[in-house]
């Protein structure tokens, strides 16, 4: 994703250069002008006082980067977060108390998101759970939610969290491994390219795809012909592009930040290399798009690019009233451009997983994180099918046990508390679907 800060747009985000100086101090305020450009009245620190949020009420953290080069991921998050606790609130909050949702910066980076963690931990009294999708921070932040007992709803991708441990830690998105699998699919069930070239940045997020694909284009009979890896927001990659085209790859899969992506795929234009390239989930938007339409023209984009996500159905009645919900928050001034959110997994997931901790809670009677996390689960496999909040707690009220499918769809936790989704390919910038791959595909190339 999008990680540049300045005067410019992301999504209709706009983020000032003055954010940057805010330094790399682990409990950053973000009730000033930058993250309130996206919610002006979410914003808290880590701190449960600075957020408005009385002893009454109940904060789920935004735990999440809002600066750094993966800082879009925050804004994603928070266009869940925020139109899920206005819904609750307004149907009278959970067992008596409010939610608000704070945000936290953890920067992308492990060693900034551990002290942000820590601070948070230690000043939130009233914290109840957690949504973020920090991949490449799990590692170390997940032991520090875990041994607080609070639960972290996750759509992070870290590899390590497919045989998860963790009681507290709870993932609604496949991780980055499966990614790699679905890239192979597409190829084998779309294309007839058996030549594929992988090159993806040195970051752990980009990388945790890399041995999925390499693994699921074996297992399809595919070729890996080259596994370059890209060091961020270099001047030149004339040297990986030189190698790169000498392997005479018929396909590319790469992901990268958009800093990265417009000088390399400038430079690979001027050596006449353009190809047709798969992209993945970390290359979604306008910042990304914009910094490749800037290198090569839109024409090549349009020609050249398609993008393989995780994705849920933009319809529905689960939908509707997320989308609703969404605009809703637009026109109280929250969110800002709720079109580039409303069909965004990565808003949708979070404003799930936001339901289903406040459904958690009703149907454990309590709000103390360490009665009603077994009920997470609990609330997505009873009898009754419920698609929004208000429908859950009516059915909890009477009695009935729910299984919540939400705007995602059918959420089903395995063993290790990980929960799939359906992979769809898109066209890039106009968005439109393309095609959803065959799960008995994506199952085959991870040898299933």
């Amino acid at each position: 994703m999008e990680g540049e800060v300045g005067n410019q747009s992301r999504n209709g985000i706009y983020l000032r250069r003055g954010y940057a100086a805010l330094g790399r101090h682990p409990a950053i305020t973000v009730a000033m002008s930058v993250v309130c450009a996206v919610v002006l009245t979410a914003c808290s620190s880590s701190g449960p006082a600075s957020g408005g949020g009385s002893s009454g009420q109940l904060q789920i953290a935004n735990f999440d980067p809002f600066s750094g080069p993966n800082s879009a991921y925050g804004y994603y998050e928070q266009a869940g977060c925020v139109p899920a606790v206005n819904l609750i609130n307004s149907a009278g909050g959970v067992l008596g108390h409010k939610l608000y949702c704070s945000i936290v910066d953890s920067r992308g980076d492990p060693a900034d998101a551990v002290p942000a963690a820590q601070q948070m931990l230690a000043t939130a009294s009233n914290l109840v759970g957690i949504v973020d999708q920090d991949s490449g921070c799990l590692t170390v932040t997940v032991p520090l939610f875990n041994t607080a007992q609070i639960p972290d709803l996750s759509i992070g991708g870290d590899i390590p969290f497919d045989t998860n441990h963790y009681s507290y830690f709870w993932r609604t998105i496949p991780g980055d491994d499966v990614a790699g699998y679905s890239f192979a699919a597409y190829l084998k069930n779309d294309t007839k390219y058996t030549r594929v070239a992988s090159v993806f940045t040195n970051d752990q997020s980009a990388q945790g795809n890399v041995p999925g694909l390499i693994k699921g284009s074996k297992n399809l009979h595919l070729g890996i012909v080259a596994n370059e890896t890209l060091a961020l927001d270099q001047t030149s990659y004339a040297t990986e592009i030189q190698r790169l085209i000498a392997a005479r790859p018929q396909v590319m899969v790469l992901e990268s930040d958009p800093q990265t992506a417009g000088v390399f795929f400038g430079e690979l234009k001027q050596a006449n290399g353009l190809m047709p390239t798969v992209l993945t989930s970390g290359t979604v938007g306008t910042n990304w798009d914009k910094a490749v339409i800037a290198a090569i023209g839109r024409a090549d984009f349009m020609k050249y690019f398609v993008r393989v996500i995780q994705f849920a159905p933009s319809s529905g009645y689960a939908w509707s009233v997320f989308n609703n919900a969404l605009l809703g928050a637009a026109k109280a001034g929250q969110v800002k451009t709720p079109s580039a959110y409303a069909s965004s997994i990565y808003s949708e997931d979070p404003y799930d997983n936001v339901n289903m901790i406040a459904l958690a809670m009703i149907a454990a009677h309590s709000t103390k994180p360490t009665v009603f996390n077994p009920y997470i689960k609990k609330v997505t496999e009873g009898s009754t099918v419920v698609h929004t909040f208000a429908q859950g707690e009516a059915a909890l009220k009477a009695g009935k046990t729910i299984d919540y499918v939400g705007v995602e769809g059918q959420i089903h936790f395995d063993k290790y508390q990980n929960s799939a989704g359906e992979w769809g390919v898109f066209q890039p910038v106009t968005n439109k679907q393309l095609q959803v791959l065959p799960a008995s595909l994506v199952t085959a190339a991870e040898g299933h």
